[in-house]
């Protein structure tokens, strides 16, 4: 969904974080932003130091319904 979305996935596949480099144009604190109006919490990469600034992080930690409802909302808004 994320790659259909024009999303890049920036980090290795056995993680519990999945990194994605924001879209053209946002940082990724704007970008977390939009994504909070929508219910989505992802933390911007900035926030965990300056080569962050590009990316954001989503924690793969909620059950599998509340990730799965995450992955709806952001089909919808991006």
């Amino acid at each position: 969904m994320l790659e259909r979305r024009g999303l890049r996935v920036a980090g290795a596949a056995a993680t519990m974080y999945v990194w994605l480099a924001v879209p053209d144009g946002e940082t990724s604190e704007s970008f977390a932003d939009r994504l909070l109006e929508h219910g989505v919490l992802v933390t911007p990469g900035s926030y965990l130091g300056s080569s962050g600034e590009g990316y954001a992080r989503i924690a793969l930690v909620p059950t599998e319904e509340e990730c799965a409802r995450g992955a709806a909302i952001l089909e919808r808004v991006l």
